[in-house]
């Protein structure tokens, strides 16, 4: 070694000495305590405020720097009503010093016990710290003291023995917004920080706020590693436990766990999260998680979520949302797992699988650009049964009745479609079901396809087959004018009416082979434009069916029994069979007009004509039924007198509560040209007779006993007619 080092070690070693000889005679010389007093005149002089030491204050200075104090407290601003804004019981911060010489900070334990901080704003605004930050200075301050400590991070070597918090709180009292939130019995260990070391953390806390209504206990531990220039932070093993109740928990109280590892570059602006677990009211999803450009303009991520099947139902039950089905076992087993990726202005799901008790989802989604949607959706089911979610019939009921005793709301003028948005949209969604049970009719084939841009939205097709029938239909909307324009058409073919029967009904109800078609087009964009505008045509034909619960020819030759006095024989075949039933309408301005209604069977011949004015919901509408061919073996020979006999029926008023009953000047004219004779006491009470009838068929209240109406054959076929509609 030579003669120059020996001399510059010599001299750092001696000035070494010299200074921890200086610093072991401060700490025997200097009493700290001696400035507890001048500590907190200046606080008081600077602040107004009171800085009380309720303990001694020790200090130590080789090879720590360190003091350690008992109580300490900061009194509150004047007009707060709690004493203190701060209180420490006890606190202990100690940095070795020679590390400091070479630029490095090397703590020893940090240690403070019962420390409270009360923050707090009046009714006017201001807070029991806006005296000490120094306003609009102090934030300019802040911001200049934030971008050199961004400049001197990466320079800075930090590392702490440990770190221990014992019974912290901190209390946010908000008199404005009458709002009260608390962090309390918080606890907080660290082992041994070093960055670029891993270190094991623990923290709990017990939180409680008033708005919303929540108190939960927090459990929060892991091992931690934060990288030598503070840019890098990783976690294994986090593990976080909430243990809440109040009213803003779902249920009134509720339990959440995560899990996982996760990795932070703040340079990069990336998150890498692996092993996510999370686990809540008996659910469970675990997945994935990547970003990067967080901290920029490039943002990107990717994962995948996984939800193994669970009882949904029961889920739903402890969040006390009280969902109620029809069939108790739906939503008992419900799961999915899909991969997502996106970037600031769009998202995307792809290998979308839902398994809903029975049924099997698969799709995919993608959403981009808010401004202007683009959405391209694609759902493929297997089967699904739409009844077993829906609610009890019970509940049903009751949802009905409080529909009908809520005040009525004027949807006339309410908008239907959302015409910017429909301007803006460009929209590729496509739903297939390959088994659809909607009303018990069982469905098959469902497709409906709908594409939308600039401003045009197409629906072609929407289509299913049903009961051995096919229906078909397209509908277009614009929106590119002053209001929107919209036209569809529809058809059905071939449908099964008996198949359909059993299906929704499970009884023998009616049957025939059923078709309509339809064009109709219109404009405006709440319901009474669009009635107002409605033009097209509609026409539907049944060949080959019946209606069973009566017979018509029986209980026609019943009532006019009773209006003639005649008798008749005991024919009752428990349905009415027919030919054909056709009609064809055309609509003007949301006028229907029908001329040309036909009702075909070997006894009967029914023709009827009319309108329904869809701008007032009202009917008016003529129906003429004769009997036509031989009644021979039918039920006796005297129904014979019953031929050729024309029953004029008037169809009147709103179409929610018509106005049913028979013509009574076209009766009495048809009755008389027939040469039939009135007995004269019926003829006294025909009138009542033929109003039963109207009041039976609209659903109306009769005065006249149980009774006397289950003898009446007129009111008996009014009752048969009234459940047949």
């Amino acid at each position: 070694m030579s003669k120059t080092s020996k001399i510059i070690i010599t001299a750092a070693v001696s000035v070494v000495v010299v200074i921890a000889a200086a610093m072991v005679l401060a700490t025997i010389l200097i009493d700290p305590n001696d400035y507890k007093d001048e500590i907190s005149k200046i606080v008081r002089e600077k602040t107004g405020r009171e800085l009380v030491f309720d303990g001694d204050l020790k200090l130590s200075v080789f090879p720590w720097i360190g003091i350690s104090t008992g109580g300490v407290s900061l009194s509150n601003a004047p007009g707060f009503a709690e004493k203190n804004m701060l209180s420490l019981k006890s606190a202990d911060v100690s940095v070795k010093l020679i590390p400091l010489i070479t630029g490095g900070i090397e703590l020893r334990n940090v240690e403070a016990n019962d420390l409270h901080v009360n923050l707090m704003r009046n009714k006017k605004g201001v807070t029991n710290w806006d005296d000490l930050t120094g306003g609009d200075n102090a934030e300019k301050q802040d911001k200049k003291t934030s971008e050199t400590t961004k400049k001197e991070k990466s320079e800075l070597k930090l590392s702490v023995g440990g770190v221990s918090v014992q019974n912290a709180q901190i209390v946010w009292d908000d008199r404005k917004e009458d709002i009260r939130q608390a962090v309390s019995d918080c606890d907080i260990t660290v082992d041994g920080f070093a960055p670029g070391s891993p270190f094991k953390f623990n923290i709990h806390v017990a939180l409680s706020s008033t708005k919303p209504e929540i108190e939960a206990d927090v459990n929060t531990s892991g091992e931690a590693e934060v990288s030598k220039d503070f840019k890098q932070v990783g976690v294994k093993g986090l593990s976080v436990v909430v243990d809440a109740a109040g009213k803003a928990v779902p249920g009134g109280k509720g339990k959440i766990a995560l899990t996982g590892d996760a990795a932070v570059d703040m340079i990069k602006g990336a998150a890498d999260i692996k092993g996510l677990v999370l686990e809540a009211y008996g659910m469970r999803a675990d997945g994935t998680f990547k970003a990067a450009g967080l901290n920029g303009k490039d943002l990107n991520f990717s994962g995948d979520l996984n939800v193994p099947s669970f009882n949904l139902k029961s889920t739903l039950d402890q969040m006390a949302m009280n969902i109620k089905t029809s069939d108790s076992s739906a939503l008992s087993s419900v799961g999915m797992n899909f991969n997502f990726s996106g970037t600031k202005s769009s998202v995307e799901i792809k290998d979308l699988l839902i398994n809903l008790d029975e049924s099997i989802i698969k799709g995919l989604f993608s959403f981009a650009s808010p401004d202007r949607p683009n959405i391209v959706a694609q759902v493929n089911i297997d089967k699904l049964n739409i009844d077993k979610y829906l609610p009890p019939k019970e509940d049903k009921k009751v949802e009905e009745k409080e529909t009908a005793v809520a005040p009525a709301v004027n949807e006339d003028k309410q908008e239907l479609l959302p015409v910017d948005l429909l301007r803006k949209l460009t929209l590729k969604a496509d739903l297939s079901i390959k088994q659809l049970i909607a009303g018990k009719a069982n469905l098959s084939d469902v497709v409906v396809r709908a594409r939308a841009k600039d401003g045009v939205l197409t629906v072609k097709p929407a289509s299913l087959n049903a009961a051995k029938g096919a229906f078909t239909s397209t509908a277009v909307v614009d929106v590119r004018g002053k209001q929107p324009v919209m036209t569809a058409s529809a058809s059905l073919t071939g449908l099964d009416g008996a198949a359909l029967s059993h299906e929704m009904t499970g009884k023998d109800s009616f049957s025939g082979k059923m078709s309509f078609n339809t064009n109709l087009q219109t404009a405006g964009n709440d319901m009474k434009s669009v009635y107002a505008n409605l033009n097209g045509n509609f026409g539907f034909k049944v060949l080959d069916g019946y209606v069973s619960g009566f017979d018509l020819l029986y209980l026609a030759g019943d009532a006019f029994s009773v209006l003639t006095g005649g008798a008749f024989g005991n024919r009752d075949s428990k349905r009415t069979e027919f030919g054909e039933v056709s009609a064809t309408a055309t609509i003007n301005k949301g006028v229907a007009v029908n001329k040309d209604l036909l009702m075909k069977s070997p006894l009967l011949r029914a023709s009827g004509a009319g309108s329904m004015n869809l701008n007032t919901m009202t009917l008016d509408y003529g129906l003429d039924a004769k009997i036509v061919g031989t009644l021979e073996g039918q039920g006796g020979k005297s129904m014979n007198d019953l031929i050729g006999l024309t029953v004029p029926v008037t169809i009147s008023g709103a179409v929610a509560d018509p106005s049913i009953m028979v013509d009574l000047p076209r009766f009495a004219v048809i009755l008389a040209k027939s040469g039939f004779s009135i007995v004269g006491s019926v003829v006294e009470g025909v009138g009542d007779v033929i109003q039963g009838i109207g009041d039976t068929l609209s659903g109306k209240k009769s005065s006249g006993s149980t009774s006397d109406q289950d003898k009446n054959p007129v009111q008996k076929l009014g009752n048969t007619l009234k459940k047949f509609f």
